[in-house]
């Protein structure tokens, strides 16, 4: 069930996001449901990724079947679903607003938008339906992606899409 649930929101991601900004962009209240949903389905975390947290990274490391190192590579920051385009960053200083200086806000946390789940996110997270894909900084030097179009995970070498059946058996 929660397969379906990531191939249909992947799905809506390869659509475009057209010019409107997102609802958890401007609503905070949408924002924290749609985290808390990406928190109760799919593991998103660590809480802190300032801290070690090596239960988590063992826990994602076992889920994943790859190394703790490996696991720890696949982060929201080089997810397919994971948008820092300028028009996304711009709705998400639009939605913060007055409530401080938005784009060090942005900066500070590397936020950007999870196309998956719906909700502002940092990049050094992750969560179990993490896609294979995104490497942002060499797509943004235009490096070539070779006949894999980018979706070399490199060590972790765990495919282009990771899901998990959450709540249920297979």
């Amino acid at each position: 069930m929660a397969t379906k649930d990531y191939e249909r929101a992947a799905e809506q991601m390869m659509k475009g996001n057209g010019a409107k900004c997102p609802t958890a962009t401007q609503d905070i209240t949408v924002n924290l449901k749609n985290r808390g949903k990406a928190i109760d389905s799919a593991a998103y975390g660590p809480e802190n990724p300032a801290l070690p947290n090596k239960q988590f990274w063992m826990q994602k490391a076992k889920d994943w079947e790859v190394s703790e190192k490996d696991a720890k590579t696949c982060l929201c920051g080089n997810c397919s679903a994971f948008n820092q385009e300028k028009s996304m960053l711009d709705c998400i200083a639009k939605g913060i607003g007055d409530e401080g200086d938005p784009w060090a806000m942005i900066e500070a946390g590397d936020l950007g938008y999870c196309e998956i789940f719906d909700f502002k996110c940092a990049a050094s997270r992750t969560c179990d339906a993490w896609v294979a894909g995104s490497d942002q900084a060499d797509q943004a030097d235009g490096e070539d992606m070779g006949e894999s179009g980018g979706n070399d995970m490199g060590s972790a070498g765990m495919g282009s899409l990771i899901t998990i059946n959450v709540g249920g058996k297979d």
